[in-house]
């Protein structure tokens, strides 16, 4: 069996052969939709825990409530697995290292809930999610941070999440891009057009985050959805 370093396959943050990467954050801790994410062409699934009111419904509930769920995923797929934390549930040292003994390969937290103790923890890649309010200056500190591996802008507020596009997100993207010494995700709040994801990676964005908001929420369109983004399903170049 396993051991739990073992389990921990590492992510490629920046893809050796793709032109960007696409993690999935799944709708609910399924091992079913897991599979289908990485049919559909994702380098990497996301489960969640501790969601707050912004987030899927699915996604509230500690750790130890979802445990079992998180390491049947880990265990059935064969690419890296990743965990969200949410702000629904104090993040301490006793409830970090519970949460530790899942073999998953990276954590992501929005920067204002994610304790030092995390950005320290060598055992898991780290990102850190930039939410609406965070300024400019903030978002390029973080980036600068040893420990941090990637940022993951996911600045739209809750209200808006699933409209179109804009030329002004894809202008606040650019001038993240290009301030921030790690490689930038995008988490795509919105609906996006391949035309949408040809201009963004064209600016230096390095991967997808693909959030269920944008998604139609059957289960069985889910394989379908994350190849329209991946570049094995949809984009295939950078234009």
């Amino acid at each position: 069996m396993e051991s739990v370093g073992q389990l921990r396959r590492p992510l490629e943050v920046i893809s050796k052969n793709r032109s960007y990467t696409v993690i999935a954050s799944l709708p609910k801790n399924s091992t079913s939709l897991a599979v289908q994410a990485v049919e559909g062409g994702a380098d990497a699934v996301m489960l969640n825990i501790d969601g707050d009111e912004s987030s899927s419904p699915s996604h509230f509930g500690s750790y130890d409530l979802h445990d079992a769920y998180i390491n049947d995923v880990i265990s059935t797929v064969s690419v890296p697995c990743g965990l969200f934390i949410g702000g629904g549930k104090m993040l301490t040292e006793e409830y970090w290292e519970r949460i530790m003994s899942s073999a998953f390969s990276f954590v992501e937290m929005f920067a204002h809930q994610m304790p030092t103790f995390v950005l320290s923890d060598q055992r898991v890649k780290k990102l850190s999610a930039i939410a609406t309010g965070y300024i400019l200056e903030q978002v390029k500190q973080l980036s600068t941070m040893e420990g941090l591996d990637a940022i993951d802008v996911a600045a739209v507020p809750h209200q808006a999440r699933g409209a179109p596009f804009s030329l002004l997100d894809y202008a606040t993207l650019g001038v993240i891009a290009n301030l921030s010494a790690k490689p930038v995700f995008l988490r795509t709040q919105k609906k996006m057009t391949q035309g949408d994801l040809s201009r963004v990676l064209s600016i230096g964005v390095r991967g997808l985050v693909v959030d269920p908001c944008i998604l139609s929420g059957t289960d069985e369109a889910y394989k379908d959805e994350i190849a329209g983004l991946s570049p094995r399903g949809g984009l295939t170049e950078v234009q």
